[in-house]
């Protein structure tokens, strides 16, 4: 059982680090195209959307990490 733990917050901590770089770097690039003048709002709108399922899917990784980790430290006692 406590493998499967470890195995899974490993999982849940590798999507909560790549998706969260990902997230960052969107987040650059929806402020650097604000830069881009009255075209702003139509070259912001994909990177948005974008930001938005990357993000919702970072946290739901973030959520599961903390879910695993009092299970695991309860786990490694016994």
């Amino acid at each position: 059982m406590l493998r499967s733990y470890r195995i899974a917050f490993r999982v849940c901590y590798f999507v909560t680090l790549v998706t969260g770089t990902a997230a960052a770097r969107l987040a650059a690039d929806f402020r650097e195209l604000g830069r881009a003048g009255p075209l702003a709002v139509v070259l912001q709108l994909p990177v948005i959307m974008c930001w938005a399922v990357v993000r919702a899917i970072s946290c739901a990784g973030f959520a599961g990490c903390c879910a695993l980790a009092p299970r695991l430290s309860q786990a490694s006692r016994a």
